[in-house]
């Protein structure tokens, strides 16, 4: 029975080939973005669950209380130790220290060989291992980070820096100061986690490391985004009742501050959709995403049932046949259903080669447009779930799509069909294929309505005066400042033409690694509730960036913290005029000196974040960037006179550069990217709400054929019959958008609420998002309304 089923199915098919391709194609593509949704989500929600002790692992990470709250990912340096002392209930507990922009190369190497790494270094403790499940290749998991100046790295960064020497106990250079031996190497890390780093340096070799953090190995005064804190539960412990032993350490270990600050735990595996402490995909966008897969599946089984029912009136007479010969109901729905399994299987199958095609395509887009890893490796016949899952689908498409398009057929009368006679109703009348529109069109215009507010959000942020013009700004990376005199390399950098101003400073004016400090103001006995960011900076920096002076003077030309800039929102949190606190004292990391100046507010930090207090002042170890400030005309020849004179100051550095603007851009990139997958998403929607807009103005020629032909006979003109069928959309249209409108605008309100700085929504973006519905449908239906509407009125009175 199965085997006819599907035989006949299979005939039919091939019999009606232009209605198989439609439903193939808006299935397909359908599918298509369900299969790429299913695994971005099923890659998202995969982040570090394959390591065997993640119920138990917590990350430690920071709270400051005051005005308001603010997060850090980061601990102090000394807590591990701390909580190693304090508590029994922590089985393990694992710092680490992350390293940006290293130099790493290798000693007598021919040629020479060295490398800049971002983010993948880190100073790690022992214990780190016994948490995290790593692969060990060579080495001793136990003892291969015991030692000062050792080294643990992945296959891949060992074949980088060695090729396929065996690499224990060769060296690595860090930053042209630090010799490591290789002591460990472990297989290449998956991509579905937020641990990174591939080399990994022992925590024992920090104390004697003058270029780096030793000196704030006992601060418990500081806490960097760089340093991390991992602790093992014991078995048999809550998270809950660590958290609460925690309240009397933080009193314990800032007795002066304890009310503001907190520890509070993440577990591993919650880390990676925590908002606050880790920039990725939240879980809330991952759900949007799911919801536009399930409207462009639904969305596709809507076509397919409008197609399907416009179809069953060229089918009546088969039905009828079968029904004489003795076929039952239950026969020709299940016939019908065997067919639409058909269509869905190459659906499926037509689903599945464009995901393999696109995978690599968009990996690389996202690749290019952010950091984030979107949706992993794809690989349908080793994963048993996306297996599962598109089985799932063929079940689930197949009887959602085509039970009602199947009872519709099989409950045809055997008499009427014969002879032509079914009516409106039989095929299941258009007030339920008008519903199915309604629904289309609401889905369709809220994805429009999503696009539109993204999009001009996106253009508020780039639009939006930050407080300087970021354009034209060139950051080079600065390897030391402690063997190079900074005035001299200014003097050769000036004479760069094109160059116009430069400037030495920690960060530029926007930026998302800001430091932040506790200070006293003006001789207070108490320090401030709240923090202040912290730029390190020169007297050029003002000019350079075009920062504004509102009261004061600009920073002395000096090496020493002889003066302070503030910020307007620093006296704003004082409570007092920018000309009241110049001249007033300042006290900051262990130095006092006057607010010199007052510089009108700029963002320092996204859009997405309010101002914040910020303080400038020279303070050249802290020296990480040089900002020149360029003419755009003979850019090329400007930005490599740069390069030349840093690799003459600098030769055994890579030189690194990039434009502030971009830097700027790149913390909207999970917007960017999201505003990027919506609109093709919407775009599939409204292609395959054009096959569906098809399927309906078909089948409402075919039933209006007869009263097209009176109305010509009539004297109806072609005008008028176009808007009997331009009438029937625009109320169903119309009617959508009373649906969609205050539910799309309910929806964005509620995503804008995440920005400080936001765009207000106006009728302009609901119009818009009509009227791009209209135009779509006005392209689709008029060619058949315009047939219909042209056709010779005899034939339209004769046909039955």
């Amino acid at each position: 029975m199965l085997k006819n089923y599907f035989l006949v199915a299979y005939r039919t098919l091939l019999r009606y080939k232009g209605y198989a391709l439609l439903n193939i194609l808006g299935l397909g593509l359908g599918l298509t973005c369900t299969v790429l949704i299913f695994q971005v989500l099923k890659f998202q929600f995969s982040f570090d669950t394959y390591h065997t002790k993640k119920d138990r692992t917590y990350r430690v990470v920071t709270e400051f209380s005051g005005e308001s709250t603010e997060y850090q990912s980061g601990v102090p340096l000394p807590l591990g130790q701390a909580l190693r002392n304090d508590y029994s209930f922590l089985e393990k507990v694992a710092m680490t220290y992350l390293q940006y922009n290293t130099l790493v190369s290798v000693p007598n190497s021919r040629p020479f060989k060295k490398f800049e790494e971002e983010e993948t270094l880190t100073y790690a403790e022992p214990s780190y291992f016994d948490i995290l499940d790593y692969q060990w290749l060579a080495g001793n998991p136990k003892h291969a980070l015991d030692q000062p100046n050792t080294v643990v790295m992945t296959r891949r960064m060992a074949e980088k820096y060695f090729g396929l020497a065996n690499p224990i106990g060769l060296r690595l250079r860090i930053n042209n100061d630090l010799d490591l031996k290789v002591s460990g190497i472990l297989a290449d890390i998956p991509e579905n986690t937020d641990q990174r780093q591939e080399l990994f340096i022992s925590w024992a070799t920090l104390p004697g490391y003058k270029n780096n953090v030793a000196y704030k190995l006992d601060d418990w005064g500081g806490v960097s985004s760089r340093t991390h804190c991992l602790v093992l539960l014991r078995k048999g412990t809550s998270p809950a009742s660590v958290e609460q032993a925690l309240k009397g350490f933080v009193k314990k270990y800032h007795p002066d501050d304890y009310k503001e600050i907190r520890h509070p735990l993440i577990s591993l595996t919650d880390f990676h959709f925590s908002a606050e402490y880790n920039e990725q995909l939240t879980v809330t966008q991952l759900y949007a995403l799911a919801s536009v897969g399930l409207f462009l599946l639904l969305t596709a089984c809507i076509n397919f049932v409008n197609l399907a029912t416009a179809q069953a009136l060229k089918r009546s007479k088969e039905v009828g046949v079968r029904k004489v010969m003795g076929g039952t109901n239950g026969q020709l729905f299940w016939q019908f259903i065997a067919e639409t399994g058909l269509i869905t299987l190459t659906a499926i199958a037509f689903a599945v080669l464009l995901v393999e095609l696109l995978a690599p395509v968009l990996s690389q887009w996202v690749h290019q447009a952010s950091d984030l890893n979107l949706l992993g490796t794809f690989d349908l016949f080793s994963d048993p779930l996306l297996l599962i899952f598109l089985a799932v689908l063929l079940i689930v498409v197949t009887l959602l799509a085509g039970s009602y398009p199947g009872l519709i057929l099989a409950g045809f009368q055997p008499v009427a069909a014969l002879k032509g006679k079914i009516s409106t109703q039989q095929v299941g009348g258009m007030s339920i294929r008008r519903g199915l529109v309604v629904v289309q069109f609401t889905l369709t215009q809220l994805l429009l309505i999503g696009t539109l507010v993204v999009t001009q959000q996106m253009d508020f942020f780039r639009g939006k005066d930050i407080g300087y013009d970021p354009t034209s700004i060139v950051l080079v990376n600065l390897p030391t400042t402690d063997q190079i005199n900074l005035q001299t390399l200014r003097n050769r950098l000036l004479q760069v033409s094109g160059v116009e101003q430069l400037s030495f400073s920690s960060t530029p004016p926007t930026s998302g690694n800001n430091n932040r400090s506790n200070h006293h103001f003006d001789n207070r006995q108490k320090e401030e509730i709240w923090d202040v960011n912290t730029k390190g900076g020169d007297a050029q920096y003002l000019q350079t960036y075009g920062l504004k002076l509102v009261a004061g003077t600009n920073l002395p030309e000096s090496d020493s913290i002889r003066g302070f800039l503030v910020n307007e929102a620093y006296a704003e949190k004082l409570g007092r005029l920018p000309q009241e606190i110049v001249g007033r004292s300042l006290e900051l990391w262990g130095f006092k000196a006057p607010i010199v100046g007052v510089v009108k507010n700029w963002n320092n930090l996204s859009l997405q974040n309010r101002i914040e207090p910020v303080t400038i002042f020279p303070f050249p170890k802290a020296y990480q960037y040089v900002g020149l400030k360029v003419r755009s005309s003979h850019l090329p020849q400007t930005l490599g006179g740069i390069e030349g004179v840093w690799n003459e100051t600098f030769p055994d550095y890579l030189y690194k550069q990039s434009f502030l603007d971009q830097r700027i851009a790149k913390a909207y990139e999970t917007e960017q990217l999201m505003l990027q997958l919506v609109r093709v998403f919407s775009f599939i929607a409204i292609f395959i709400g054009c096959l569906g807009l098809y399927g309906l103005v078909s089948f409402m020629a075919a039933q209006k054929t007869k009263e097209i032909g009176v109305r010509k006979v009539l004297g109806a003109s072609v005008g008028q019959i176009l808007t009997l069928f331009g009438t029937e959309f625009g109320r169903l249209i119309l009617l959508a958008f009373v649906v969609a409108a205050p539910l799309g605008g309910w929806i964005m309100t509620n995503w804008l609420e995440g920005y400080t700085y936001k765009i207000h929504l106006g009728w302009q973006t609901y119009a818009g998002a009509m009227l791009l519905t209209l135009l779509v449908t006005l392209c689709t239906v008029s060619w058949q309304s315009y047939r219909a509407a042209t056709t010779n009125p005899v034939k339209s009175l004769k046909s039955e």
